[in-house]
């Protein structure tokens, strides 16, 4: 089952949204699980859409992912021509049993329904297994950022999709 999540019900998605944010984000620790409040907190003040779902059938099979689609100042069209993708995960149990690419899908309706031409999105650029994952779901590498995240490491990678002609 798919729902939007408001931001007063994130609460059951907190640790799954700190693994994708990063592996050493340590939510036992204060300062941690502030900064992805406030990180998650931000997602929505700017309009972003968390859309969770969940198999009734089994607790463990859960995932959410996070769009941004910011509508254009009237006379810009062009600028609500694109959506961002800033999170998705799925619980480590069911990883590999389609709740992603269900997850995807549920992005690109998001975006489509409101006139969306393209959907990006910036994963690690050394995170070869989550590149895969978005091959297979039909996004394809756009522009690498290197060392963003300092010298000699990977950046981000930009994967795109065209969601409606």
């Amino acid at each position: 089952m798919l729902k939007k999540i408001e931001e007063y019900e994130i609460e059951p998605y907190l640790k799954l949204l700190g693994e994708v944010e990063h592996e050493r984000l340590d939510l036992t620790d204060l300062r941690h699980e502030a900064w992805l409040r406030r990180r998650i907190h931000l997602n929505y003040a700017r309009g972003a859409h968390y859309i969770a779902l969940h198999d009734d059938d089994n607790p463990e099979a859960f995932g959410i992912v996070s769009v941004l689609h910011e509508p254009a100042p009237p006379g810009i069209e062009a600028w609500g021509a694109r959506a961002e993708i800033l999170q998705i995960g799925v619980n480590r149990s069911c990883r590999r049993a389609g709740i992603g690419s269900r997850l995807l899908a549920a992005a690109e309706r998001f975006a489509r329904d409101r006139g969306v031409y393209c959907l990006f999105l910036m994963t690690y650029g050394e995170d070869y297994d989550v590149i895969a994952f978005y091959g297979k779901n039909g996004y394809i590498p756009v522009a690498s950022i290197p060392d963003v995240f300092g010298p000699g490491t990977e950046g981000n990678l930009v994967l795109r999709k065209v969601v409606s002609s």
